[in-house]
Formats: C-alpha cells, structure tokens, sequence
C-alpha cells in the first residue's frame, strides 16, 4: 500500500491528497465556505432604505426637471421679447425672393 500524503493549500485552504510514490493527486476537496446566516430583518431594513433612497432621488430629479422647464420657459420669454423689441418691421430677404 502506497503512502499518501495530505497536503491544505495556503491559498485556498482546498484539501489534497498526494500519492508518494507516483507523484500524483489521488483526491482533492475543496475548502468549506461557511456562509453567514441571514438576518431576514435587517435584509428586510437594508431594503426599505435602499427604497426610501431611490424615492428620494427620484423626487430630486422631478424638481430638478421642472426648474429646468421654468427656466427655459424664462429664457424664451426673454429672448422672445428682445427680438420683437428689436424688430424693425420689415421682412427677412428669403432665396426665393431673389428671383
């Protein structure tokens, strides 16, 4: 009967089994990953203020878009009474009337 020799690896702390005499991997086993347990309340907390986040930037973007609309509703306004402020009354030459 051969020798095996047991070997952990440093790296992923899997298990390995050598044969001596061969030089070869007789059995491998991956290293035990302990999960964490779950705290469904604390989950359930994370989640309504992720929620309460998103609403809220939600809400910051609806104002932003509606102060956005206001001032460019001003803008035109203000653009709109300088041009008929500088109107001069006549009308503007078009390429078809240089026939």
């Amino acid at each position: 009967m051969t020798e095996k020799l047991s070997i952990t690896c440093p790296h992923c702390s899997s298990l390995i089994k050598v044969d001596r005499e061969a030089g070869v991997v007789v059995d491998h086993q991956p290293p035990v990953q302990h999960r964490d347990k779950v705290d469904f309340d604390a989950r359930l907390q994370q989640l309504e203020n992720e929620k309460a986040r998103s609403a809220d930037k939600m809400a910051e973007a609806m104002r932003r878009e509606q102060s956005k609309d206001r001032l460019m509703e001003d803008r035109f306004r203000e653009l709109l009474d300088d041009a008929k402020k500088n109107d001069d009354g006549k009308r503007p030459l078009k390429d078809i009337d240089l026939d």
